[in-house]
Formats: structure tokens, sequence, C-alpha cells
């Protein structure tokens, strides 16, 4: 029920940003330009966009397309609890639940219409499904957790480091090793076809991702928390967990120490990013929840979940505001709608960048589309876009994922580099959401 009522709580109030724009997109568009889609960008989230089509057939606004993020949050915090209540006791398990629901993290990406709060669920019935395949030694056990893990490696094949928490798990045990070596390459045969299907867009996936520095260390804290005076406190739960019951440290410590490999394996090969991780929070929720049981007298347990609950406030409004998300997609949308005029054109930046705005497609659905010609699903190159602007007096420039007012920013897209060369056109204006922003270009009359 906290679950629910945190995930929620204000959720259609965050705009969307450029990630669930293409998820919006992608999850409403025919089969065919969806499949046209996947060939260019994102079989990794295949799965995720088949999912997530029942609820855009009903609504593609905030509600429906977030809202499979708060059931699956809704189930995280049950596993968490099921859990905590088969390692320790019903009390921890309870409590590690509840610590799980109060992190601003969790609750940022229950309203997120991406996979992340779906893969800590999954993470969370794999782990279950492991527990319980080693403590009853049977094969079915053991057939659900490879089932599980094919279910993740789909959702986010990133999330599969989580099989290395489990390694470690079930050595420390010496039980079951063969049955989950045998889980693991039932599992292999199951994802297969996905590594094979997205190697290709290893660079479109994860091309934008550099070596974390030590600076990550913190600012993942503050990501997790929302603040330092929640991070230190909780790590120190965490700890208290680890030492207090074996039983649970040997199955959740592993795990809530993927952050840390995944580190280490991006100063080579870098695939770190925060909100990758989401699915290795529940672990450390567990450990929480542990810590605070084992506090005395019974009272204080109890007050350091308030004084925990208290302090996450502040994030947990701050990421409930208008313009909370990276892009602020619906107030780009807003301000184009009222300074927009009959006749004027668009030109989205980079081959997707109509992917990247266009959730709010009311601003756009006007606006003559230069990006792309009429019937063909390539962009137009920069000569056939200089012919286009034949007859067109005022051009929307409209672009996702990049920071205009930055001393890094550099323009490579062939069409918009056509446009700003073009003596009859000027940069009347720009107007900057986030990491999203567009530009009005206008004829210069008198150069015509």
């Amino acid at each position: 029920m906290a679950a629910a009522v945190v995930g929620l709580w204000g959720v259609t109030t965050p705009s969307f940003w450029r990630d669930e724009s293409v998820s919006a997109l992608a999850a409403s568009m025919p089969f065919g330009d969806l499949w046209r889609l996947l060939d260019h960008i994102d079989r990794v989230h295949a799965l995720y966009y088949l999912i997530l089509r029942p609820f855009a057939a009903v609504s593609t606004g905030e509600l429906a397309l977030r809202l499979p993020s708060v059931l699956a949050t809704v189930a995280a915090a049950y596993g968490i609890v099921v859990l905590g209540r088969r390692l320790v006791s019903p009390r921890a398990g309870l409590l590690a639940g509840l610590v799980f629901v109060a992190l601003p993290m969790v609750s940022r990406y229950a309203q997120e219409a991406r996979s992340y709060a779906i893969v800590t669920a999954v993470a969370v019935l794999s782990t279950w499904l492991l527990v319980e395949a080693v403590r009853r030694e049977h094969r079915g056990w053991y057939a659900g957790y490879a089932a599980s893990l094919i279910l993740l490696g789909w959702f986010h094949v990133y999330a599969l480091l989580l099989v290395f928490a489990h390694a470690i798990t079930v050595a420390y045990w010496r039980r079951g090793v063969g049955r989950f070596g045998e889980s693991l390459a039932l599992a292999g045969v199951g994802i297969l076809p996905l590594a094979f299907l997205a190697v290709s867009q290893r660079d479109a996936q994860l091309g934008w991702l550099k070596p974390p520095t030590f600076a990550a260390v913190p600012t993942l804290g503050d990501e997790i928390a929302g603040n330092a005076w929640v991070a230190l406190p909780l790590l120190v739960l965490v700890i208290c967990g680890a030492v207090r019951d074996r039983r649970l440290a040997v199955v959740a410590v592993p795990w809530a120490l993927l952050p840390v490999l995944s580190m280490a394996i991006s100063q080579l090969y870098p695939v770190y990013s925060p909100r990758y991780l989401l699915f290795a929070v529940p672990a450390m929720a567990l450990l929480a929840g542990a810590g605070l049981d084992a506090l005395r007298p019974r009272a204080l347990t109890w007050l350091g979940l308030a004084l925990v609950v208290a302090l996450t406030v502040p994030a947990h409004l701050r990421i409930r505001e208008p313009d909370s998300r990276p892009d602020d997609l619906r107030g780009m949308a807003l301000a184009l709608q009222a300074r927009g005029r009959p006749g004027d054109a668009v030109l989205y930046v980079n081959e997707f960048g109509r992917l990247f705005a266009g959730v709010y497609d009311a601003a756009y659905r006007d606006l003559r589309d230069l990006t792309y010609p009429p019937d063909r699903d390539t962009p137009r190159t920069a000569p056939e876009l200089t012919a286009a602007l034949a007859g067109v007096d005022r051009i929307w420039v409209v672009t996702g994922g990049r920071k205009h007012q930055n001393s890094a920013f550099a323009e490579d897209d062939e069409r918009y580099l056509a446009l700003m060369a073009d003596p009859d056109f000027t940069l009347e204006s720009t107007e900057d959401f986030g990491y999203s922003w567009f530009g009005l270009y206008v004829r210069d009359l008198r150069k015509s």
C-alpha cells in the first residue's frame, strides 16, 4: 500500500523527458514502424515497449504510461518484505520494504515510463526464487529461477550483473551449485537471441557513457537517498544489518555491492549509470531493514525509520516538480504552441529527434516537418533540405538530449548545419528546457 501511495503521489506532475518520449511513441506506433525503429535503436528495450502497448492504447499521458513502473515498484516492495521475512524476520522484512519505498531513487523511477522499476521487481523475484531453490533443492524452483533470469535480461541486459552476486551466494552456501550452473546455461540459451540482436547497437545504447571517477560514489549515494543526511545513516544501517545476520548478508551484500563491480568494469568498458543500478537498491533496503530491526530499545527502530522518511521529504518534493526531469518536454511544447504561427516548419536535429521530443505532439502536429521527405523513412540530405526551404519563412529547430548553452556543444547534424549556413535565415531566438531546446530561424526578407 505504501509503495502504491508514494508511486502515485504526483505521478502526472513532472514532464516526460526524452527517454520517456521514445517509450511513448514506440509503444503507440504501428507494429511495422516499431520494427523499423528497432532496426536502428533500442532492441534491448523491445520487450518493454511491447508490455507498454496496452497502456499506450488507453492513453499516452503520464499516468497511463508510468503506471507499469508504479505497479512494478509495488511488486518489488512486496518481494523485499517476503525476502526479509524469509531471511531474517517478519518485522525486518516490513522495515526493509518501508525503507525501500522511502528512498527517493525508488520513487523517481516508479514515476518513469522506462523499464528500470520492472527490472528491479524481476531482480527481487530472481533472488527470491534462488533462495527458495537452494532451500528446497527442487528442479522446478531452479527452472523458475532460469526463467526469471531470461526475463531480467530481456528487460535490461545490464541487470544480468545480478548473476555475479548470486554466484557468490551459492558458492558460500555450497549447495545446489550444479543445478545453479544448469540454470545459468538454460538462461544463457534464452538470452542469446537478444545478445545477437543488440550487439550491433552497442554504440547507440552505451556510447554516451564515460568511465566513472571517484566522484561517482557520493553522487550515487545522493541519487539513492536524496542527500548525504540520509545516505550516511543509511550506510550505517546497511553495515549493521550485514553484521547482524549472516544468512541475510550472504544474499544481500554481494547484491548491494554490484555498483562497485559496475564502476570497476566501466574503467575498461563503460557501462555505469546510476539508473541502471536501481535493481541493486533492494539489497540495500534489506540490509537497512535488518539494521533497524536490531536497534534497542524497540522505540529506536521506529524513530530511526521516521527520521529516514523525514529527511527524504525534500528530495521527494524536488523530484515531483514539473521540470524535475532532464528535459521539460511539456514546457517546451507549450512554449512552442504559444509562439507558433500558421505556415511554420520544424526541423528535428538528429535522425531520431522527433522521438526525443514528440510525446506532446499537439505542439508539432501543424508544423511542416522538414526532417523527412514525404513517403520516405530516411532523413533529407543537406542539399534536399536546402531545396525544401523554398517557401518557408520560419523554422523551429527542435532537439532533445543536447545541452545548448554549453562550451562542449557541437553540432554534427548535416541538415542543421545546412540551415545555419543558409544566408537567407537568421537565428532569432533560442530557449532551453533542460537538455532539450528549440531555436527559431527566420527568413530575412531583405535578402530575398
